[in-house]
């Protein structure tokens, strides 16, 4: 009887050491799915937010160098005295934008610029690319003082500045502006601006190679809108689609890091954020991926996990149950034999 004891002691720990094992050892695996997930995210991150602030320096480096040129210095001081002469329309004033057009126009082939904005010192739009509503119009009195260009002249007038992007109705797309102050020795003369599309850096926002069915990577600012457009809406979201999040709200604190959870479409996601080390904004980049997609291969182990417990709980109970049927039947046997007058 002893012996019996001990090898039903012995499977009971057996059968417990079965049913615990795969646990700890989900667990375990969980854990560095989990991680390597995040790792990824991590990397993808860094990696975005190397390539777009590098493509926002690129810009500032453009209209800086861009405002520096002897030859733009030259063409605002032409330009300006031929506008105040006889406005744009003036002989002199076209003779001298035929001059400065080809070179303009190669700025707007080359690196795809919307258009370049010549302004003077006093606020008159003296030259763009391609003519537009903004041409000839004073942008410290006019009624386009309070537009996009209107803020980024205002600011250039002090050195290299940003204007976020906002809707442009002729073009049918979303742009922003970048402007520099245009010096001649010391004297200002104006501002120049240049106009990029979002398309630009829509671009890169889009590479999403390696980042599965769910993955996505996207731009908010400190107004809480999306600064670019997500996979999962048709529509444009840019400036369109309010995130709040606890990842968002991490990230335009200055905070950097990861975390799982819920995204703008009420989704449980793997969330990788950060801010842009930029000066003239304050955008979170976030990096994520749906719970479900990141962890599905651990899903499938914790499903295989609870079927295996489950069968091995099912035996151990069912061992037990015949072990002690067994036994009640022996004790019942022993009974009968000792007392055969009891069975009737």
């Amino acid at each position: 009887m002893n012996s019996k004891k001990v090898f039903i002691t012995i499977g009971i720990a057996f059968s417990v050491f079965l049913m615990t094992l795969p646990l700890v050892s989900y667990r375990f695996l969980k854990t560095a799915v989990e991680i390597e997930a995040f790792n990824h995210l991590v990397t993808v991150r860094e990696l975005l937010k190397y390539q777009i602030e590098g493509y926002f320096q690129d810009r500032f480096g453009d209209v800086d160098v861009l405002a520096g040129n002897p030859v733009i210095g030259q063409g605002f001081s032409r330009l300006s005295k031929a506008f105040s002469d006889a406005g744009l329309d003036g002989p002199q004033y076209t003779k001298i934008t035929a001059l400065y057009q080809p070179l303009t126009e190669h700025y707007l082939t080359d690196y795809g610029y919307v258009n370049i904005y010549f302004v003077d010192r006093g606020g008159d739009v003296i030259f763009s690319a391609i003519r537009e509503e903004f041409a000839g119009t004073n942008l410290l009195t006019g009624r386009f003082k309070q537009f996009s260009i209107g803020q980024v002249f205002a600011r250039g007038l002090d050195g290299v500045a940003f204007e976020d992007y906002t809707w442009h109705e002729e073009i049918q797309e979303f742009t922003s502006y970048f402007a520099a102050p245009v010096y001649d020795g010391q004297m200002l003369l104006g501002v120049l601006v240049i106009e990029i599309p979002f398309s630009h850096l829509d671009a890169v926002m889009t590479k999403r190679a390696g980042m599965g069915e769910t993955g996505e990577m996207y731009l908010v600012g400190d107004d809480g809108y999306m600064r670019s457009n997500s996979r999962f809406v048709k529509e444009p979201t840019i400036l369109q689609k309010a995130v709040d999040t606890e990842a968002t709200r991490d990230a335009l604190n200055g905070i950097v890091g990861v975390n799982i959870i819920k995204d703008y479409r009420g989704i449980t996601v793997l969330s990788a954020y950060t801010a842009l080390n930029l000066k003239f904004v304050n955008w979170a980049l976030l990096v994520e991926i749906d719970e479900k997609e990141a962890l599905a291969a651990i899903n499938t182990v914790e499903r295989r996990v609870k079927i295996l417990g489950a069968l091995i709980a099912c035996i151990t109970f069912l061992y037990i149950y015949l072990v002690n049927r067994r036994k009640n039947q022996q004790i019942l046997s022993e009974s009968l034999e000792k007392n055969p007058e009891s069975d009737s």
